[in-house]
């Protein structure tokens, strides 16, 4: 189970052509003004249900792993669960509570988002995430940036109170 948790860790940080000369502000500005074009191409493309986008921003690739819904897919594999659940899913909605770009060097980000997800089906059916988190890892390759990594989750309800006093008793 922790072996699931960990070769995706592993692939995000070999992934990077990272190189220990730290980036000035200048260039961090440079990747994140970049990076936030491609993060609003992926979320426009999640929001309308545009599969050929979301798709294009993907990169083909060995290292490509995405974990959603407790599962790990390689690229065959997501491309193989979208095809499922894509022609039931008429769009998605996103209300942001946290953002944050990671520029791991010139050529490597990492997005991360908290907040509302609504997923909406063409049945009519519908389910709102209040507390719906992902981390998605893009690089550069051919000029162009490619999300290599992904991981997708929700905060599920738990048997206790975190707020519940430490000296009380859990029952």
């Amino acid at each position: 189970m922790k072996v699931k948790f960990l070769i995706p860790l592993l692939v995000l940080f070999a992934a990077c052509n990272t190189v220990n000369v730290p980036l000035t502000d200048a260039q961090k500005e440079a990747v994140k003004g970049e990076a936030k074009e491609v993060v609003d191409v992926l979320i426009n493309a999640m929001t309308e249900n545009k599969l050929d986008l979301f798709l294009d921003l993907m990169e083909n690739s060995p290292d490509f792993t995405m974990s959603v819904a407790g599962e790990v897919y390689d690229f065959k594999g997501i491309l193989e669960m979208i095809d499922q659940v894509s022609p039931m899913m008429e769009r998605q909605t996103f209300e942001t509570k946290f953002e944050q770009y990671v520029v791991i060097d010139m050529n490597c980000f990492l997005y991360l988002w908290k907040g509302k997800n609504g997923v909406y089906m063409k049945s009519g059916e519908s389910v709102v995430y209040d507390d719906y988190v992902f981390t998605y890892g893009f690089r550069k390759t051919e000029g162009s940036w490619k999300m290599f990594f992904g991981h997708e989750s929700y905060l599920a309800p738990l048997p206790f109170d975190l707020d519940q006093d430490q000296d009380e008793d859990i029952d």
